[in-house]
């Protein structure tokens, strides 16, 4: 992630917190959308869920307030950012993927995007759904569902684990 460009061909997408303090652009659309209903999701959003897109780490730049951003790990499989001041929930990047990036889907500006957004593709975690939520229609027949992680970013996730929480390291 970089901060402020002088670029001069328009980004894909902007977005920001619900305060204005943090902006941000991209290079590209995200690559996909996936919904998370996690109970940590769940609460840090005061939602049913969390929808994310998947970025490039090189495809996202902080336009103004980077210095807002407060970062928090509540799991070792990574760390989140939201907005110091009005607590917008902006990114969640896994340790065992760090070329990526999930940025929270409801933080993109709509009326900034140079082309359709993807469809939700995917509902992770959903062995921690709240009792009372039904997936949407479209998204139950179309989506791919999981108790919690895809099985291949299960495998990355393991991996990580292998190799940076193996005893005696840290």
């Amino acid at each position: 992630m970089s901060i402020s460009s002088g670029s001069t061909v328009g980004p894909a997408l902007t977005g920001s917190c619900q305060c204005g303090k943090i902006t941000y652009s991209s290079s590209v659309l995200p690559s996909s959308l996936t919904s998370c209903h996690c109970k940590t999701c769940r609460k840090l959003s005061g939602a049913p869920y969390l929808t994310f897109g998947s970025f490039p780490v090189s495809a996202i730049t902080y336009t103004s307030g980077p210095s807002s951003l407060t970062q928090t790990s509540y799991s070792q499989l990574g760390d989140r950012t939201h907005c110091s001041t009005c607590g917008t929930p902006i990114s969640m990047q896994y340790k065992c993927q760090p070329e990526y990036i999930s940025i929270t889907a409801g933080s993109i500006d709509e009326e900034s995007l140079k082309a359709p957004l993807p469809k939700v593709s995917q509902h992770i975690f959903l062995s921690e759904k709240a009792s009372w939520v039904e997936i949407p229609g479209d998204e139950k027949e179309k989506c791919q569902k999981y108790e919690k992680f895809s099985a291949n970013f299960q495998k990355k996730v393991d991996g990580w684990k292998k190799v940076f929480l193996a005893p005696g390291l840290g």
